[in-house]
């Protein structure tokens, strides 16, 4: 399967934060084994891969899209930001590698793991037992935290907001678990239901902490906090108190809507946004407004044509047969205002000096 070099990015800086800093040795962290870490490994790469596209797709008509940039740096030792958007990029990727690894765990694609029937038997509620295979996602959420947390050697405020958000994204899996019930009872009568706990699709997951991110809450600590003693016990303390389930951050966002090469960040201007269309969220009803609007650039309107694939039929044998069927679609881009004015202004000029061409 193909990966993009991020996630490539993102296991390598596994790697080598564990050879270089966890408290095991190298030898030690392998024999529990070699095979937890090259069996694992495909897994969290995986997981990393579908944080990535979790977030692209939570973001796509935001502001911040989540871009390239942000998503090859998240590690503690470069993201260079602490805000509210660097805590989702930390809880959507523990995420998804706990939601991977607890999900491969379920299809048999480990040896030492399967179903969690640990309360198999016992009551849950009125009329029903627990039962079946639930997910393990106790399995998931160790492998995760050892494979993450492990990027986080410091005991500074920074380390502690990573720490705190990879620990969110986990919570967040485990509370969006489903409970799925069978009934048993003669004739159907639902007599007594045997219940367990299922992974729900990781867009819920995703939808769970981009509500999370805009309620995150900001943790008024200097960045650098944590050289002393008396420092790191302030910040334990104060992190202690927030609910493991909340995003966290120590600094305001900047302004997205600005380019700014120190950052990386490429502002809106060009950015793509959505006016009329079937089935669109109000969220993205409103993303002219504020991507082009709300930063000051103007909304252009363009034409495509899009080709695709219609009026297949299928030929014996065997084989099946398209026609190409064109479309005129209408666009929205965000652009300078005073751009668009110099453009109309130059077609209304080119089209002046063609009648007094045609006078003469």
């Amino acid at each position: 399967m193909f990966m993009h070099l991020e996630v490539f990015y993102y296991i390598f800086i596994l790697v080598a934060h564990m050879r270089s800093y966890c408290c095991w040795s190298v030898n030690n962290f392998l024999m529990t084994g070699p095979k937890a870490y090259l069996i694992y490994s495909s897994s969290v790469a995986a997981g990393a891969q579908s944080g990535i596209e979790e977030c692209k797709y939570q973001f796509a008509w935001d502001r911040w899209n989540c871009p390239e940039r942000a998503l090859q740096l998240s590690t503690h030792s470069s993201l260079r930001s602490a805000n509210r958007e660097t805590a989702f990029v930390h809880a959507i990727s523990s995420a998804g590698v706990m939601y991977t690894l607890t999900r491969n765990c379920s299809l048999g694609d480990f040896d030492n793991c399967g179903c969690d029937d640990s309360r198999n038997g016992q009551r849950g509620g009125h009329g029903w037992l627990w039962g079946g295979c639930s997910d393990n996602v106790g399995f998931g959420e160790a492998i995760s935290k050892q494979f993450v947390d492990a990027l986080e050697t410091g005991q500074d405020s920074r380390a502690a907001m990573n720490l705190h958000n990879n620990e969110a994204g986990r919570k967040a899996v485990k509370g969006t678990m489903q409970k799925t019930c069978k009934c048993h009872g003669v004739s159907g009568s639902c007599t007594t239901q045997t219940c367990w706990l299922q992974l729900p699709e990781f867009r819920e997951v995703g939808n769970y902490l981009k509500e999370k991110y805009h309620r995150a809450l900001k943790v008024d600590l200097l960045r650098g906090a944590g050289n002393s003693a008396a420092s790191r016990g302030a910040v334990a303390e104060t992190f202690s108190s927030i609910s493991r389930k909340e995003l966290v951050h120590l600094e305001d966002s900047p302004d997205y809507c600005l380019e700014n090469h120190t950052l990386g960040l490429p502002g809106t201007e060009g950015r793509e946004c959505l006016k009329k269309g079937k089935n669109l969220s109000k969220w993205e009803k409103r993303s002219c407004k504020r991507l082009c609007g709300e930063c000051g650039l103007a909304v252009e309107e363009r034409k495509a044509e899009m080709v695709s694939s219609c009026n297949c039929k299928f030929h014996w044998c065997c084989a099946v047969k398209c026609e190409q069927c064109r479309k005129t679609v209408t666009k929205y881009f965000c652009l300078k205002k005073g751009g668009q004015r110099g453009r109309n202004e130059s077609a209304g000029s080119r089209r002046k000096n063609l009648r007094l061409r045609k006078k003469h």
